[in-house]
């Protein structure tokens, strides 16, 4: 299904959210662990590398942040009840549920490390839950394996001759783009404020949910005096 339009604030939408895991990506990289946090496939790798070297705590822990991200996700599944975006879903629960999530990690991280970033983990899940589909393009703002396989494959598209929606690489590219940035002032940050750090993805999913809250109910509000 074609992209018939696609509005600025999806666009800004997905910039954002992809910026916020970028950030929060990078912060997890940066703490003891090193722990990747936005994206679970080097996780279970490290699961299958440490089960042959019979780390069974290792094992343990990577399951947990398994565990956490497919949680979060659930969160998202009951709240919303579908991954198709919908304007009219309340996308502000789950987001103040990333914002929180997050708020408890930076709480617990400076006792408990390692398992704080479950908490981080679940956020993600919640985040990339969210939405997964607009107009039959999906959608993913916590990792970029699926964002670059679809460049790649318009690129080759277009290398060949063939129609290619110019909005969906539009929409990857912004992806691609919050992550980096996203990761890029994590990574600034990071030596200035330390563990303080993890306050500024928090304070942005709480905007966040915040301003589509108040777009929410003027909307409604609005449709309903006309």
């Amino acid at each position: 299904m074609p992209l018939q339009h696609l509005p600025k604030w999806v666009q800004a939408g997905a910039f954002m959210l992809a910026l916020n895991a970028g950030m929060v990506n990078v912060m997890g990289l940066l703490t003891v662990l090193h722990q990747s946090i936005s994206h679970m496939t080097g996780n279970v790798s490290n699961i299958a590398m440490a089960l042959i070297k019979a780390d069974y705590a290792h094992v343990l822990y990577l399951a947990l942040v398994l565990f956490c991200y497919v949680l979060g996700s659930f969160y998202s599944g009951v709240i919303l009840g579908n991954s198709h975006f919908q304007f009219g879903h309340r996308y502000g629960i789950p987001l103040t549920l990333v914002g929180l999530f997050l708020l408890f990690c930076w709480i617990f991280v400076p006792y408990f490390p390692a398992y704080s970033l479950l908490w981080a983990s679940a956020a993600m899940g919640v985040q990339n839950a969210m939405v997964s589909h607009y107009k039959g393009t999906i959608i993913r703002t916590t990792h970029l394996s699926g964002v670059l396989t679809d460049l790649g494959l318009a690129f080759g598209y277009l290398a060949r001759g063939l129609h290619v929606d110019h909005r969906r690489i539009i929409l990857h590219l912004l992806i691609l783009l919050g992550f980096l940035v996203g990761g890029i002032i994590a990574a600034v940050l990071y030596p200035l404020l330390g563990l303080d750090s993890f306050l500024v993805p928090v304070a942005l999913s709480m905007l966040l949910s915040l301003g589509y809250w108040a777009v929410y109910y003027f909307y409604f509000h609005y449709r309903s005096d006309v």
